[in-house]
């Protein structure tokens, strides 16, 4: 073990036994939370982020990557393997389309960042929309997506790799629209110019449907507003999901936004 990692394992082991009970942030844990305290700590989570800045405790942009490459569905947690992805219910398609009605239009072409094995692509495509596409860094994933819904093949392209690698290969203003959904939050800090990158390659919109203040290991805490208002995009919408509001949509506490893209 080199130098550097002893360290980081050395800080990360202190930091969970002090600091981390109030830096590290469930989604949950925040929403039932109501001191002063929540909203100071998700404030610096999000500017440490923001700035591209992470702490040695939290996973490494390689660390980062490594993991979600290396998810199965034999050996990964439940949650996290695509054969769980692949039996997502439709009910979150069905809130994002009301939501960025009718800016985005069915024959819009639409680009997933992050798809898995496309659960949300399958439910858009049955739903009408007609030039569907996705980027996921995961075999596995992309493997299970023609398993789960053979009915894609042919029609829905997902191109498999890294976003980090994918994104910056394409032309400007390439899609009308791009829309992650629980994954710009493990976007590592040191990749902020991928949020760039969604500027220059949406045409029209883009959209994010993000937990804001959730902090731990691979889950970085944004404001996306603002991350985006500084590339100089407008915010058409926004929705944040609760249970009372939306009790048939499993994200509570995730923050829905639809941005006018300023593409170059």
């Amino acid at each position: 073990m080199d130098t550097k990692t002893f360290l980081r394992k050395v800080h990360k082991r202190i930091f969970e036994r002090g600091l981390g009970k109030l830096f590290y942030q469930e989604q949950k844990d925040f929403l039932n939370d109501k001191g002063l305290m929540k909203y100071v700590v998700r404030y610096i989570n999000q500017k440490i982020t923001e700035s591209g800045h992470s702490a040695p405790w939290v996973y490494t942009k390689q660390e980062c990557l490594d993991f979600w490459r290396s998810i199965d569905n034999k050996h990964s947690s439940t949650g996290n393997r695509p054969e769980a992805y692949a039996k997502k219910a439709a009910d979150i398609i069905g809130f994002l389309h009301n939501f960025w009605s009718p800016q985005v239009k069915y024959d819009d072409s639409i680009l997933e960042l992050g798809c898995n094995c496309g659960s949300n692509l399958h439910w858009l495509h049955k739903m009408g929309y007609k030039n569907l596409s996705g980027m996921e860094i995961n075999p596995e994933a992309v493997e299970q997506a023609y398993i789960s819904f053979p009915g894609m093949k042919g029609a829905v392209n997902i191109s498999l790799g890294s976003i980090e690698e994918l994104l910056p290969k394409m032309p400007s203003k390439s899609v009308d629209a791009i829309f992650t959904m629980g994954v710009s939050m493990h976007i590592h800090p040191s990749d902020n110019f991928l949020f760039r990158e969604m500027r220059r390659v949406a045409r029209k919109h883009i959209c994010t449907m993000e937990p804001e203040s959730a902090n731990s290991n691979y889950v970085f805490a944004r404001n996306y507003r603002r991350v985006f208002r500084r590339l100089g995009c407008h915010q058409l919408k926004s929705s944040m999901i609760t249970k009372e509001a939306f009790p048939k949509v499993n994200y509570e506490g995730c923050v829905a936004r639809l941005f006018l893209s300023a593409g170059e």
